[in-house]
């Protein structure tokens, strides 16, 4: 019971830190939407000196201003990306493209209040690397629809790869278990020829048996005692040699 508490509160835990650094991030692209252009960028560079690229995307024309960082996550140099969102969509990850979208446009239609979501990114290298990518709404049209998004990328690439390890070791932990077969009750054998008396009433040889209810196999000998009960003369032989 003491185990399972523990396990709840550290589960309770990881939320409050993940909302409190969700709150703070929000707070920050807030405080840098409402900035003269010279000391937004300062703010920029602020983020960029803690290993996470910024993007700031105008929701109207696809334009995107990605930073320095952002780029260089991927391999490129800061000449090497024109400004426009399908730099970004061309390289995300087939399987993970329609979950990416599903989770930024619940935050453009007002279902969230930000936008997150992990997926992977093509390099300049075409390897993949894994991407936490948040941000949020800062300014709208005059009709209502967003107009500027801002947020960030961070390289979650070990931690992400370290849960997928984690995940197909307990799959596969899983599969061995579900495959084991354990031999469990009263067996009814025979005193005389030991065969097994199975469910149905049949009597099988041992083997038979324990072959249908596990996961084992039978390699036939004879033990010293029988090879010396059914062929004396070989046993004789041999003992003769020693």
């Amino acid at each position: 019971m003491s185990s399972q508490t523990d396990s709840n509160a550290e589960l309770l835990s990881n939320l409050q830190n993940q909302v409190a650094a969700l709150q703070q991030l929000i707070t920050n692209l807030t405080e840098a939407a409402t900035l003269p252009r010279e000391k937004e960028l300062s703010w920029v560079y602020a983020l960029e000196g803690n290993r996470d690229g910024v993007w700031d995307w105008n929701a109207v024309t696809n334009e995107v201003f990605f930073s320095r960082r952002w780029k260089e996550m991927l391999g490129f140099g800061e000449d090497e990306l024109s400004n426009h969102l399908s730099e970004w969509d061309k390289r995300l990850h087939p399987h993970d493209k329609d979950a990416v979208y599903t989770d930024l446009n619940a935050h453009l239609n007002g279902v969230t209040p930000y936008y997150e979501n992990e997926h992977r990114l093509r390099c300049k290298d075409g390897s993949y690397k894994w991407i936490l990518d948040r941000g949020k709404i800062m300014s709208w049209t005059e009709d209502g629809k967003p107009l500027r998004v801002v947020g960030t990328h961070s390289d979650i690439s070990l931690r992400k790869e370290a849960e997928l390890e984690n995940h197909r070791l307990v799959k596969e932990l899983r599969e061995a278990l579900a495959n084991v077969k354990v031999l469990t009750g009263l067996l009814p054998i025979c005193a005389s020829c030991k065969k097994i008396r199975d469910d149905k009433g049949y009597w099988n040889r041992i083997e038979v048996y324990i072959r249908d209810h596990s996961e084992a196999d039978f390699s036939h000998s004879i033990c010293p005692a029988c090879a010396t009960k059914l062929y004396p003369d070989i046993a004789l032989y041999d003992k003769e040699k020693t």
